[in-house]
């Protein structure tokens, strides 16, 4: 999006209930658009209310016509699927600075099987017991990050310099630590559902990630406009 989109700081929120249904959707590889993520089957998904938000002008409705949903298979060890769908919107909004194109609009998302292999069942167990090391280690870290930026000067001005080219060093070192550490936790909570605060229950035991992205598509590439949050699956 341009970059004066939402510069003010200002934010289109609204609440848009969703049906998953059974149905095929047709005109499949139009609606996919080359997008292996949704896989090779969408079926339809149907607004269920008038979502509608609070501009100058009052309070106004948006207008949502029916999409469709699908699903990849992404990780098979940890069972997590990409959860891909679209609705249109063929007014938009716009709410200051801030627009939702009158356009198709994808929201991105993914989910998880439970596990039902004793492969899914070991793998979820390893990376919750990877989880607790590595968290672990981080508070580690943080401890001796604390220690040495709180370290008493050494009393005199040689051995203040030499301490303090000691604790630079270190202390990169432990930042550079740190950071490894916490890309490694990023990269396990994106593809196990080990975190309870970002991981919402579903039916037939199915989780989903409580957060997704919002985009248009230009050509086979994604623009995020936005960000989604479920807050109740049924």
């Amino acid at each position: 999006m341009p970059p004066e989109w939402a510069s003010s700081g200002a934010k289109l929120g609204f609440t848009l209930e969703v049906g998953f249904t059974d149905n095929a959707e047709q005109s499949t590889k139009e609606k996919l658009g080359g997008d292996a993520m949704m896989g090779t089957r969408t079926q339809t998904i149907l607004p269920l209310n008038e979502p509608s938000f609070i501009s100058v002008s009052g309070s106004e409705i948006i207008d949502v016509k029916p999409g469709a949903y699908g699903c990849q298979i992404q990780d098979r060890d940890s069972e997590q699927y990409a959860l891909r769908w679209h609705l249109d919107f063929p007014n938009g909004a716009k709410r200051n600075d801030v627009e939702l194109p009158a356009e198709r609009i994808y929201f991105l998302s993914r989910c998880w099987l439970p596990s039902s292999t004793d492969e899914s069942m070991l793998a979820l167990e390893n990376a919750r017991k990877e989880k607790k090391q590595v968290m672990s280690t981080i508070e580690l870290t943080n401890a001796r990050l604390n220690k040495i930026r709180s370290s008493p000067p050494a009393g005199n001005l040689l051995g203040d310099v030499v301490q303090n080219a000691f604790n630079f060093r270190h202390i990169i070192k432990l930042v550079e630590r740190k950071k490894k550490l916490q890309s490694q936790l990023n990269d396990l909570e994106k593809a196990y559902p080990l975190d309870s605060d970002k991981i919402i229950s579903g039916p037939n035991e199915v989780s989903y990630a409580k957060d997704g992205v919002i985009a248009v598509k230009r050509g086979s590439k994604y623009l995020w406009i936005g960000r989604f949050k479920f807050t109740e699956l049924f």
